[in-house]
């Protein structure tokens, strides 16, 4: 049910109103849908303007190890192909130094670990933008960080 929450909220920009989710997968068992999203290593409940949220996370990060061996814990995705689906330093003859392939083994492997592999692209790149906050432009990460 963990998988089923998290793709719900993804697909909905990060985050989803509880009584949305209560309403939608659990038939109306507020107990359920509690005793789940209490996985701090998956979900935060908040309540901006007063309006109860889930918002979902990992611990899940891009490798930013321009030559890493692999002895990381990080996904080896070039984060620019992975959120635009395009890569400038691929026109450079020197190429670029990150992986362009989700579906490699060592990718579906980390995915499978933290049981992101039903999550598409997209959902994704919403999980881990809002999970890592050194993946957001400068100027934005400079007030993430200060609200932190």
């Amino acid at each position: 049910m963990e998988t089923e929450i998290l793709k719900m909220i993804c697909a909905n920009q990060g985050a989803v109103n509880t009584e949305d989710l209560v309403y939608n997968l659990f038939s109306g068992d507020p107990k359920k849908l509690s005793e789940i999203i209490c996985n701090q290593e998956k979900f935060v409940s908040c309540c901006p303007n007063g309006q109860p949220k889930v918002v979902a996370r990992t611990r899940l990060r891009l490798c930013k190890v321009k030559d890493c061996l692999g002895i990381c814990r990080g996904l080896h995705l070039c984060k620019n192909f992975l959120f635009s689906g395009f890569c400038q330093f691929t026109q450079l003859r020197r190429g670029c130094c990150f992986s362009h392939e989700l579906t490699s083994d060592r990718n579906q492997r980390l995915l499978r670990q933290h049981e992101l592999e039903s999550l598409s692209r997209e959902e994704l790149c919403t999980l881990l933008l809002q999970s890592d906050h050194t993946l957001l432009p400068d100027s934005l990460e400079r007030k993430v960080s200060g609200l932190l």
